[in-house]
Order: structure tokens, then C-alpha cells, then sequence
């Protein structure tokens, strides 16, 4: 009996530290994402005041009507370009994030169903135990069922465990996309700026 309460009090504690464990991956989740979101939202302020900057020294070298119209083409181009990039983006770590927070989910519940069919196998045996005792069975006999019982549940939740560390697998083909997703977003944002310039440019140099 005193075997049987050691185990429940361990079992308890690492239920404790489990849970402080993931309090603390959902904290460390959370102020990544702030961080990089932060981040990304300086960093877009200043290429916006420096496009606007770009912009004013175009428009004070357009002299003629065909230039004023050429700049302000080219800002149009430029900005749709910028917003769609930002979409794209936007898009692609909205929807990877989504993806990350259903593998945390499916990972959080699998650990959940494991320790919960552990602890009622755990269950089992120590009722079985307390029965043999109260039955007079012989003690080495009770005690052999008894860690026969626990060593096959400590199996049963080991290998539940290393089936739960695969579902990090999963995310691989959710990386592949975002990758994927992103590198688009930045070729087509490379050539629209490109023929926003080459535009541009054409109009510049025909000025006389």
C-alpha cells in the first residue's frame, strides 16, 4: 500500500509539471508570434516612409504632364504591388499559424487520452492489488501482478508517447507550403515591381 501511494503522489506531480510545461510553451508561442509581429509592423512603417520619400523626389523632378502622369502610374503599381505582397504574406502566416495551433491541439489531446489510459490502468492495478490483500493472497504473488500490471501500462503510455512525438511530422508539408507561399509572393512582387520601373523609365528617358 505504501508502493501504491508513492506512485499515485508521482503521478499527481508530473501531472502538475505537465501542465506547467505547456502553460509554458503557450506563453513563449504567444510572445514569439508578438515579437514577430512587432517586428514586421516596424519594419513596414519604415519602408512606407521611405517609398514615401521616394516618391516626393520622382515628383519633383516631373516636369511634364507625360512625367507627372508616368510618376504617379508608377506609385499606383507600386503600391498594388505592396499591398498584394502584404496579403500574400499576411495570408500564408495566418493560415501556418492556424496549422501550428491544430498540431498543438491534436498533440495536447493524444498526451491527454495517454495519460488518461495510463492512469486508469494504474487504477486497475492498485484496486487489483488492494483486492489480492484483502483476498490473502499470497504477497510475492499479489506484488508480481501488481508490477506485471504497472510495467505493461508504463509500455502501453511509452509507446503512446513515441507515437505522439511524430505528429510534429506533420507540420513538415505545412512548412513546405508556407515556403512555397512566401517565395510566390516575393517573385511576383519582384516583377511587378519591375515593370513599375522599366515603366517609368521608358518615360523618363523619351522626355527630351
Amino acid at each position: 500500500l505504501v508502493t501504491i501511494s508513492i506512485l499515485t503522489a508521482v503521478g499527481a506531480e508530473r501531472e502538475v509539471k505537465l501542465q506547467a510545461k505547456r502553460d509554458e510553451r503557450s506563453e513563449s508561442l504567444a510572445k514569439r508570434k508578438s515579437d514577430r509581429d512587432a517586428a514586421r509592423a516596424e519594419l513596414r512603417a519604415l519602408w512606407d516612409q521611405g517609398r514615401e520619400e521616394h516618391y516626393a523626389k520622382l515628383e519633383a523632378r516631373a516636369t511634364t504632364s507625360a512625367e507627372v502622369a508616368a510618376v504617379t502610374a508608377f506609385k499606383s503599381a507600386i503600391e498594388a504591388a505592396i499591398r498584394a505582397r502584404r496579403t500574400a504574406v499576411d495570408a500564408t502566416i495566418q493560415a501556418f499559424r492556424q496549422s501550428v495551433e491544430q498540431a498543438i491541439a491534436s498533440r495536447k489531446s493524444a498526451v491527454d487520452a495517454a495519460v488518461a489510459a495510463f492512469k486508469s490502468a494504474r487504477t486497475a492495478a492498485v484496486e487489483k492489488a488492494k483486492a489480492d490483500c484483502a483476498a490473502a493472497v499470497d504477497p510475492a504473488t499479489a506484488r508480481e501482478t501488481f508490477k506485471a500490471s504497472m510495467k505493461a501500462a508504463q509500455d502501453k503510455f511509452k509507446s503512446d508517447r513515441q507515437a505522439i512525438e511524430k505528429l510534429k511530422d506533420s507540420l513538415e508539408p505545412v512548412r513546405a507550403t508556407r515556403k512555397q507561399a512566401m517565395e510566390k509572393a516575393i517573385a511576383d512582387f519582384k516583377a511587378a515591381m519591375e515593370k513599375a520601373r522599366t515603366d517609368l523609365k521608358a518615360v523618363l528617358e523619351a522626355t527630351p
